[in-house]
């Protein structure tokens, strides 16, 4: 595509800015356009970032002759409406995760999707998962064969923190109408993105044993409404032979850091998967004596230039044909069936 990419922005939170700063970043790409909800929010933005056009009524966006790309930034149970309007309207969509907050919303995107084949669509839940040092360093062991077939993964993470507490405006992501989930659909799609793609999402899965819980951790006093689960766990097993531990909670009255284990017949691999843990790849193994083994393997982020810049850099390349979308919605929407039957939907 000659000269620069020009975007439309629908949903001016926290995650929008990361947005624009990685299109300006990258440098092929501005953001040109932005679509808010409240007109205090558009007068901010436009102030902060230095764009002439803003709206409230996302249609103006897709409208726009000059929006080539849009990125849908707003809480997931919006996405479908506004993916299939901006396919309609010829443009290419970054589909922020989860792609959307309930199976009917799946759905529409897919069809949507699969009317416009010559539209490019990529889903976020690449970010943290696929588009960082630690993927490609672990896949590199798993594909060379040096950990034997595996055959167990183990993932949990539990924190005292909520998305609120990230993202104080983010108040959405407490109610299960508009945020689809809690934890599982925050950040379970990362989850399953990595831990799955090491595999290249292969393994089918065929049965799987859940619990969630919600309760935990209110805000009352606040006057938010909470009925998203905060806590959950869930075995899988898969047509391979893999079975799969998964537990993941936001507003736990515990911390337990993010933790990773890969067994195979020929060792295991330990580490925690996201981009700002210790940057390390511990690997136990048995050399051919019997002895047993352990390395410390240091993953490379010096040349890393964050996991939002990548994310926008990605898609540039896909736009201007020089990669094909790592994370498409039928991919997704794989994974985020997974999620929906950990939380019972």
């Amino acid at each position: 595509m000659p000269g620069k990419i020009k975007i439309g922005l629908i949903g001016a939170g926290m995650i929008g800015d990361a947005h624009i700063r990685s299109a300006r970043e990258d440098g092929r790409a501005d953001v040109v356009h932005i679509a808010a909800r409240t007109a205090e929010t558009l007068s901010a933005k436009l102030k902060k970032h230095g764009i002439g056009r803003g709206t409230l009524d996302y249609r103006e966006v897709l409208a726009d002759p000059d929006v080539e790309a849009v990125v849908i930034a707003t809480p997931p149970d919006l996405h479908a409406e506004m993916t299939e309007a901006a396919l309609a309207a010829g443009k290419h969509v970054l589909l922020e995760k989860p792609m959307a907050s309930d199976r009917a919303g799946v759905r529409r995107i897919l069809d949507a999707v699969r009317g416009r084949p010559d539209r490019v669509v990529v889903e976020c839940s690449c970010r943290h998962a696929r588009l960082q040092p630690r993927f490609d360093r672990v896949k590199e062991i798993l594909d060379s064969g040096r950990l034997g077939a595996v055959y167990h993964i183990h993932h949990s993470v539990l924190m005292r923190r909520t998305f609120v507490e990230w993202n104080p405006a983010g108040t959405w992501a407490l109610d299960a109408k508009q945020a689809g989930g809690g934890p599982f659909l925050d950040m379970g799609v990362y989850d399953l993105s990595f831990h799955l793609g090491l595999l290249d999402d292969k393994p089918e899965l065929r049965n799987l044993k859940a619990f969630t819980r919600g309760g935990l951790k209110t805000f009352r006093d606040k006057g938010m409404r909470q009925d998203v689960e905060e806590h959950g766990a869930a075995w899988m097993e898969f047509d391979s032979g893999l079975t799969y531990y998964y537990e993941r909670g936001a507003g736990v009255q515990c911390e337990s850091s993010d933790e990773t284990r890969i067994h195979g017949t020929l060792g295991t691999l330990r580490f925690g998967f996201l981009s700002w843990d210790p940057p390390v790849v511990e690997w136990f193994s048995s050399g051919a004596d019997g002895e047993e083994k352990q390395e410390t393997l240091t993953v490379d982020y010096s040349g890393h230039p964050g996991d939002d810049r990548l994310l926008m850099s990605h898609f540039l390349d896909c736009l201007d044909g020089k990669a094909t979308p790592m994370m498409t919605p039928g991919l997704a929407a794989k994974h985020l069936d997974i999620l929906f039957r950990i939380l019972g939907k």
